[in-house]
């Protein structure tokens, strides 16, 4: 709704521009006559507005009338001289502030539907323009964005949706001949995956010929015959990207000046996104771009080199690391000439800051003995960046470079930290491009290294250690976590036998080991950590006194010597017995929500309600899992039919008997692994709408790519039992049981 004085502020116009804005619409023009080009055309000025609720009106108010509080009470303290109470005021001053500062960012997200919707426009004028049958596929329209991301869309998606119809779909007689339907499809899809937002266009068409990109590199002189041979596919496939490239045969209106792919990436680039690209010939393309939230705040590490301090965006960071002096000449060597890091069976290149920014100054690490490590991820290429300190984390506020930095790739920006002092941002696609680096090793695909190693590699899942006891040692899946926590013990409250903790303006039910499971006493600390779940559609906070480290482990694991409820099994790592933690059935317990969960005798029979109960085929070759999974779908009275692996669940498909309602399979597997399965799904005239959801511990960009082009529906995190939950009720269409 508009407030009377965003009315008055707009008398002449005919109606508030709530939508998308005004350039895209000329955009889409110029395309349709000028082919190839992106463009990196500034959009015209205008007077800017934007449409808010009501709702987000009032909730600012009664922040800014909380931050007048806060302020009236630090004045008063101040005034008095009282520093025990100074500590609380700023503490509340701090919630506040953090909470004005997410409801005035919603003020700024809009949904990307706003861009994504002109494109069928887009689509049906070029089936008659090239004589081509599609069809246009639109998913996530509701997934918000920043206005100023939002706003830089309409061009490079509109050069990505008319590239897939120009060289991707083929035309109705060619489809017809390779025994495709006539109408080729265009997939659009945005979605949220770990604080950023995903926008996936792929294509059912011909796909792009790793060899014909060789070819046509060598003809046009950008590479040797020598150097295009070495090529892998996937590094053939980053040759679309460089300027001037095009395999068109001949030049169009559509196509051939080989303009624009180039500023396609460097658009997305600039908004501090990555293109990923994959790619099956015969069976279409898939491209993948992975943008942030928002421009205008964001997460960061701070880190130092020398004397001046940096920011890495903790959307790029993966994880850290520090080698201590035992451990150097074991993780640290050097591979042709360059620095790498062995970790977890894999080598991972490393770049000094120090080397990188020639800094000369003494380096303070090496007289610790330690080497700290950050590493970073950008579209596939993860490397580790060395620097000499690792200080604590902050929410930076963007600023741009002066006119003399400008001009350093490596370099997003700048910001000013809280204690006034000047930290330039890090850009690891920049890092990544001034190197040079590249993947050190290249797979055919995605989906050919899921099938030669199933049979061979044992799942693993990423988790949190933790102890609370110095003899007790505890794990938690990271796919549950949804933060981490520092806090004081004297911030922990006790109601009515219940520990709680103020938190982001309401309350947090914190469970305490002790009280829920066979656990020692948590010794008396000052600090410690909080994890932080959500479960029920609320949050709970898991008290950690002390974090160990984050680690894969083996999926596998004893599940009779400490079984209990919440503990899912135990494993002995490095000499320590580890108990893994179900935080799910910990949040059912008395304590954290004061009521235990229904027993299984108070579910509804499908004989009750007269009706076949929803049968839910489900595909795991990990008997942990396959029970676990299993179990807690059965619990909202789902019939469950389990299978070892892929091709025992597609024997039960094709009895022509067989009744299923949803497919949910495990990716990793012997015989026939998830993303075959699903492609038999896809190719069977019966099962071909089956909704197949996806849960394994692979949950990569490229993972997530693959299982989108093989025709996954949902991909999901194991052992996040609350999501998964919640998307099988999505797609049964029934509403999950009340505790």
């Amino acid at each position: 709704a508009l407030t009377d004085s965003d009315a008055a502020r707009t008398p002449t116009a005919p109606e508030p521009p709530c939508e998308a804005p005004p350039r895209i619409e000329p955009a889409a023009k110029d395309h349709a006559a000028g082919g190839d080009e992106a463009g990196d055309r500034k959009p015209p000025t205008t007077d800017a507005s934007i449409r808010v609720s009501v709702a987000v009106l009032d909730r600012l108010m009664n922040f800014a009338g909380e931050l007048v509080l806060g302020r009236n009470q630090l004045l008063q303290t101040i005034a008095n001289g009282d520093r025990r109470s100074l500590e609380s005021v700023a503490n509340r001053i701090n919630l506040v502030t953090s909470e004005l500062q997410e409801n005035i960012m919603q003020t700024r997200m809009q949904p990307v539907g706003n861009v994504l919707s002109k494109f069928t426009r887009v689509v049906r004028d070029m089936c008659k323009s090239l004589g081509k049958q599609a069809q246009l596929v639109i998913e996530g329209k509701e997934v918000e964005l920043d206005k100023s991301i939002i706003e830089s869309l309409g061009d490079p998606l509109t050069h990505l949706v008319r590239n897939a119809m120009d060289h991707g779909l083929e035309t109705p007689e060619v489809r017809e001949r390779l025994g495709k339907p006539p109408q080729g499809t265009i997939c659009l899809k945005a979605l949220h995956q770990e604080g950023k937002v995903l926008l996936v266009i792929s294509d059912d068409g011909a796909g792009i010929d790793a060899a014909k990109l060789r070819r046509k590199a060598v003809e046009k002189g950008l590479l040797t015959a020598d150097a295009a041979a070495n090529l892998s596919d996937r590094e053939a496939l980053q040759l679309i990207f460089a300027p001037g490239f095009s395999t068109a045969e001949k030049v169009t209106s559509v196509s051939g000046r080989g303009v624009g792919m180039d500023v396609v990436k460097t658009n997305f680039e600039r908004l501090g996104g990555t293109v990923e690209i994959e790619t099956a010939l015969g069976r279409g393309t898939t491209i993948t771009v992975r943008l942030p939230l928002t421009l205008a705040i964001i997460p960061s590490l701070i880190a130092s080199c020398g004397e001046q301090r940096y920011a890495i965006p903790q959307g790029n960071i993966r994880e850290l690391v520090r080698v201590r002096p035992e451990t150097r000449q074991e993780m640290l060597g050097r591979v042709n000439r360059s620095e790498v890091l062995r970790l977890r069976g894999t080598l991972v290149p490393l770049v000094r800051l120090r080397a990188l920014l020639d800094v000369a100054s003494e380096d303070r690490s090496a007289d610790r003995g330690v080497t700290n490590i950050v590493l970073v991820e950008t579209g596939r290429m993860l490397f580790g960046i060395v620097v000499d300190q690792l200080h604590d984390s902050e929410e930076i506020v963007v600023k741009p470079l002066g006119q003399h930095l400008k001009g350093i790739s490596f370099l997003a920006g700048a910001t000013v930290l809280g204690d006034g002092r000047i930290a330039l941002i890090l850009d690891a696609g920049g890092i990544a491009r001034r190197l040079n680096l590249h993947v050190a090793q290249e797979d055919a695909s995605a989906h050919s290294r899921v099938t030669d190693q199933s049979a061979t590699v044992k799942e693993q899942i990423a988790t949190l250690l933790f102890a609370n006891h110095p003899q007790e040692r505890f794990g938690v899946p990271m796919s549950v976590v949804a933060r981490i926590e520092r806090i004081r013990a004297s911030q922990i409250d006790t109601v009515a036998g219940q520990q709680v903790l103020q938190y982001r303006g309401g309350t947090l039910t914190l469970l305490s080991l002790d009280r829920c499971i066979q656990a020692r006493q948590t010794p008396e600390t000052d600090r410690l950590y909080v994890v932080v779940f959500r479960h029920g559609g609320r949050e709970i906070g898991l008290i950690a006194p002390q974090i160990l480290d984050i680690r894969d482990l083996p999926a596998e694991m004893d599940t009779t010597m400490f079984r209990e409820p919440g503990v899912l099994g135990s494993a002995v790592i490095e000499g320590h017995t580890v108990r893994f933690l179900d935080v799910f059935e910990l949040g059912n317990t008395q304590h954290a929500v004061g009521r235990a969960s229904r027993p299984a005798s108070q579910l509804p029979a499908a004989a009750e309600t007269g009706e076949r109960k929803p049968r839910i085929l489900f595909a795991e070759d990990s008997t942990f899992f396959r029970k676990k999974v299993q179990k807690f779908l059965e619990h909202e009275g789902w019939e469950v039919v389990a299978c070892e692996d892929g091709a025992e669940a597609w024997s039960k498909l094709c009895d022509p008997g067989f009744e299923a309602d949803l497919l949910i399979t495990d990716v990793e597997m012997p015989n026939m692994n998830g993303f075959e399965l699903c492609e038999q799904v896809r190719r069977s005239p019966r099962w071909s709408q089956l909704p197949v959801i996806a849960v394994t511990s692979l949950a990569g960009d490229a993972d997530r790519a693959n299982g989108i082009h093989v025709g996954i529906t949902e991909y999901m995190v194991k052992l996040n039992r609350d999501e998964l939950l919640a998307t099988v009720s999505r797609h049964l269409g029934v509403p999950l049981l009340a505790d």
